[in-house]
């Protein structure tokens, strides 16, 4: 391995407490990369790669409209919505800590790819990537409603060589891709060598903020205030603001600037209002009118440069405009530079003025009340205990109630919990819905959003089940407790209550839930044979009961039986 990268690599292993063989943390270094390069998400390294054998394919996951998507139940939950446009993405990636190309290498990988798109493939697969498969499969029988009708692929080779260079190995990359087309699969596909480079490259910008720079047709400067450095209302040709601030490398839409905005995208077949700002644009003489007849956006960055008719602004988000924005690019390419926008542009890092400007905005466009986060205060709320909570090492963690807030800090990610993880931690262990948080980990925010983030709850019982997830982590890691606590992790949060409280435990808005979760805190903590002894225990608990598959392990029944298992 590179010099250059193996430094990287070996802080990324460090930082996520990767306890693999090296070339299969190597296999999870490159797949974080190229995951973290079509979402804004928080991205588990441990979840794009698997244990055993693999028929050259070390790691494969689905982008569904900017998140990662590897199982079977996810699928089948986003093609239950009423949507028909998914925007999907198959990434497929081989990864070698070699410094030299190898034809043969590159023919195995596209040999193992074309076996995984086949309906009878000859590859034996381990329970993962066979998982994964069928999921390529659900994808398929769905196209109709996918964008473009088809989905997309993008397969990677990756080593930590020089650019490919040598004709031989640029005909095996143009050799997949051509075979890629030829399955007929695909609205797009793409095969790519990935030297040491290029995958600096992306780990760099895996770490780092997105920037824009775009020209201004005309501007002006609103008085400074408290809080607020800059701020300007600009006028922009539709056409530049959806190529250089909607539109992110890989022609898709930059989801993640929308993730301060009260709701997400209306499709067009729902709200009149979006099929009259298509039909606008659409129509010759009013498009012209655009920018006087739209309201406008209001853009957030906490870094701005006005410089003569160019505008710079990082790390942005668009809070007020989402439906505006999404129209506008989905006609990009009817778009003119006769075609205007209006946009306030506000630079400030301060969340409170961030908040106030999120309701001010939205309350002026008629949105009701209850449609903003109602629990946006007690998950502030969260966040303040976990500061106050991490007086020391020992017991830090950190809630990243904003994504990527602690991303580029030195920051070890076992100790970061983004708002999907923590719900699904808390679900499973104070609100006995471990098998909700095994089913639906992108939609466990949506469906019990009122539940665990209910503003009565202790915010205690946040920390204590990121605590009992970051401790069990780290003891997986290190080989201290049994295996089966990983395959059990959600319900292994539930026993570790159950065994503690007892098998009625306090109720999660009362008093008593804080006595049991210093209880629960008090052993798990412990790095004697105290808290080792218990996980063994709940292991050989676990190993009583009868064979678990994966559709027994995501039902409510199965819920019970680790309850009583667990008396």
């Amino acid at each position: 391995m590179h010099r250059v990268i193996k430094n990287h690599f070996d802080n990324f292993v460090k930082k996520y407490n990767l306890a693999h063989t090296e070339s299969m943390n190597f296999e999870a270094f490159s797949a974080y990369c190229i995951a973290k390069h079509f979402t804004f998400d928080n991205v588990n390294p441990e979840a794009l790669v698997y244990e055993g054998d693999e028929p050259g394919i070390d790691s494969a996951f689905f982008i569904c409209d900017e998140a990662i998507i590897t199982s079977i139940d996810e699928i089948n939950a986003l093609f239950e919505k009423k949507k028909n446009n998914h925007d999907i993405v198959c990434v497929l990636i081989q990864s070698k800590t070699s410094e030299t190309w190898n034809k043969k290498e590159i023919n195995t990988f596209e040999s193992a790819v074309l076996d995984f798109m086949s309906e009878n493939s000859e590859h034996k697969y381990n329970e993962e990537l066979n998982e994964r498969k069928e999921v390529f499969n659900i994808i398929i029988k769905n196209v109709g409603k996918i964008k473009n009708g088809r989905p997309r692929i993008q397969c990677f080779f990756v080593n930590t060589a020089n650019e490919a260079s040598d004709s031989e190995i640029l005909s095996a990359e143009r050799t997949l891709k051509n075979r890629l087309d030829d399955t007929g699969l695909f609205f797009s596909s793409e095969a790519s060598l990935i030297g040491r480079e290029k995958l600096l490259a992306y780990w760099i910008k895996s770490q780092g903020a997105y920037e824009t720079t775009f020209e201004i047709i005309g501007s002006a400067s609103f008085p400074k205030s408290a809080g607020i450095e800059e701020s300007y209302v600009v006028t922009i040709s539709a056409k530049e603001f959806t190529s250089k601030v909607l539109t992110d490398e890989n022609g898709s839409l930059r989801k993640s600037i929308f993730e301060e905005n009260v709701r997400d995208f209306i499709p067009f077949d729902g709200s009149e209002i979006n099929t009259e700002i298509g039909n606008t644009i659409r129509n010759e003489d009013r498009a012209q009118r655009f920018g006087i007849m739209n309201n406008g956006l209001t853009i957030i960055s906490p870094d701005v440069r006005l410089q003569s008719n160019e505008i710079y602004i990082s790390n942005y988000q668009i809070v007020n405009g989402c439906q505006t924005s999404n129209v506008l690019f989905e006609n990009s390419e009817i778009l003119n530079d006769k075609i205007t926008i209006m946009a306030k542009i506000i630079e400030t890092d301060d969340q409170d003025i961030v908040d106030d400007i999120v309701k001010s905005t939205n309350r002026q466009n008629k949105i009701e009340e209850h449609q903003f986060l109602a629990t946006l205060d007690s998950v502030k709320a969260v966040e303040r205990y976990f500061v106050a909570r991490g007086g020391d090492e020992e017991h830090r963690l950190y809630f990243e109630r904003r994504p990527n807030q602690y991303g580029r800090d030195d920051i070890p990610g076992i100790r970061i919990f983004d708002l999907k993880e923590l719900a699904r931690c808390t679900g499973a262990m104070f609100l006995d819905k471990p098998d909700v948080a095994s089913r639906y980990p992108n939609q466990l925010v949506e469906e019990l959003q009122g539940i665990v983030f209910d503003p009565r709850n202790k915010e205690e019982i946040f920390y204590t089940a990121a605590y009992c997830s970051y401790r069990l982590k780290l003891l997986h890691s290190n080989n201290r407790i049994d295996k089966i606590l990983n395959r059990f992790k959600w319900y292994s949060l539930m026993a570790i209550r159950y065994m503690i409280c007892g098998s009625a435990p306090a109720n999660v808005t009362s008093a008593k839930v804080e006595k049991d979760c210093e209880s629960i805190i008090d052993i798990i903590s412990k790095n004697d044979e105290t808290c080792i002894a218990l996980c063994n225990d709940i292991a050989r608990r676990f190993s009583t009961l009868a064979e678990v598959d994966r559709d027994r392990l995501r039902t409510t029944r199965f819920v019970s039986e680790v309850r009583e298992a667990m008396a």
